[in-house]
């Protein structure tokens, strides 16, 4: 497990603020998770790439990397770090996945880099994501095809270069590869598997992306085999589904994500709706405790809605029980986008946020209030002034 010890300041916020942070070694006493001999996951919802997303990066000597100095702390001190990539990675790739003979200048130029309807984001992205803590990146989504099937080579491509791991989707050269990726934490080997519900329609000639209903026995099958297997401890699930911003699961999100468990996942954390959805306790067939995070929201877009602004870093622990791991309750951190006068954009701690107690208040209500951790819970003292 990563432990820090570290000061860090946040940027000035728009309105002048400043504020810094001391993040301790030990929060596992107030926070409920990073218990020994665990393996602490933290999970994300949808890093979004949007056109003012975009612009902003490009207009920092940091680039993307800006964007997550201030959640890095928290991203890095989980074992695992996952979250949902919702955009190519496609290095020159216009829209359609055509090679462009004018390569741009810039990480943005919003023709080969761009956003939305068909995403495409600077390769660059890979590596600040990797140094700000991420370890699997869920590549399975309804944007996956939105530089054709050259675009998800160059995606898988771009994120191992920066040594990412990533589920839920294939490159032409290694169609028989598994869909899913197996993360080594602590001795401990944590599958994890993705999968969309659509691909927006786009051609997908080689099958290079998991869809989860369509393809719902293998989803299942594969989920249950690596169950079996003597060579996993415990196996996640990170479905791509739902309907856009509704703040309920629908009836299919219910159906596979209790079947998913009862195949014998540990965990479900779901992406897409681009809005929190709740968090649901369930008990297996077999009687493991286990839970559904439905959808995490937006962990970054230029989406200004509440709903839509602020999200949350999931944190939970897989404990050895019964000769078996199960995923203990989560607790979670509000987040909120930030764009700030100076530094650019940021994704920071709600509570160090003006104005954002609202955005408190709705995470909890989404997620409930027996999770929330303030940053105390997790060891960091914060002063503003």
């Amino acid at each position: 497990m990563i432990t820090l010890a570290v000061l860090w300041l946040l940027p000035n916020l728009a309105f002048g603020q400043s504020c810094g942070a001391n993040a301790f070694s030990n929060p596992a006493a107030r926070s409920g998770v990073f218990a020994t001999n665990a393996v602490t996951i933290a999970a994300v919802g949808d890093v979004m790439t949007h056109r003012a997303v975009q612009r902003n990066a490009a207009s920092l000597d940091r680039g993307y990397g800006a964007h997550y100095a201030s959640v890095a702390p928290f991203l890095s001190r989980a074992d695992i770090t996952i979250g949902n990539l919702e955009t190519p990675l496609a290095e020159n790739l216009l829209p359609g996945g055509r090679e462009t003979t004018a390569p741009p200048r810039t990480i943005f130029d919003d023709r080969v880099y761009s956003g939305y309807p068909t995403f495409n984001a600077h390769p660059s992205l890979a590596a600040a994501l990797k140094s700000a803590g991420f370890d699997v990146l869920q590549t399975a989504n309804n944007h996956a095809l939105d530089r054709g099937p050259a675009g998800v080579d160059r995606t898988i491509a771009a994120l191992r270069s920066a040594g990412l791991s990533h589920t839920g989707t294939r490159a032409r050269s290694d169609l028989a590869a598994p869909w899913h990726t197996i993360v080594r934490s602590g001795g401990r080997r944590i599958a994890i598997l993705a999968c969309t519900f659509s691909v927006n329609g786009l051609s997908d000639p080689n099958r290079q992306a998991l869809r989860c209903f369509s393809q719902q026995d293998e989803v299942l099958g594969t989920i249950s085999a690596l169950a079996r297997s003597s060579s996993v401890d415990a196996v996640l699930f990170t479905p791509h589904w739902g309907e856009e911003y509704s703040l309920t699961p629908n009836r299919r999100q219910r159906q596979l994500a209790r079947a998913a468990l009862d195949a014998g996942a540990a965990a479900v954390i779901g992406a897409h709706p681009h809005v929190l959805q709740p968090v649901e306790r369930y008990t297996t067939r077999d009687g493991r405790p286990a839970f559904i995070a439905y959808s995490m929201g937006n962990f970054i877009s230029s989406q200004w809605s509440i709903p839509r602004r602020n999200s949350a870093i999931l944190f939970f622990d897989l404990v050895r029980s019964g000769g078996q791991m199960i995923a203990r309750s989560p607790r979670y951190l509000p987040t909120r986008v930030m764009p700030y006068r100076t530094g650019g954009w940021r994704i920071m701690p709600t509570e160090v946020t003006p104005d954002g107690a609202a955005g408190i208040a709705h995470v909890t209500r989404m997620l409930g209030a027996e999770g929330r951790l303030g940053l105390a819970d997790l060891g960091a003292r914060v002063a503003c002034n």
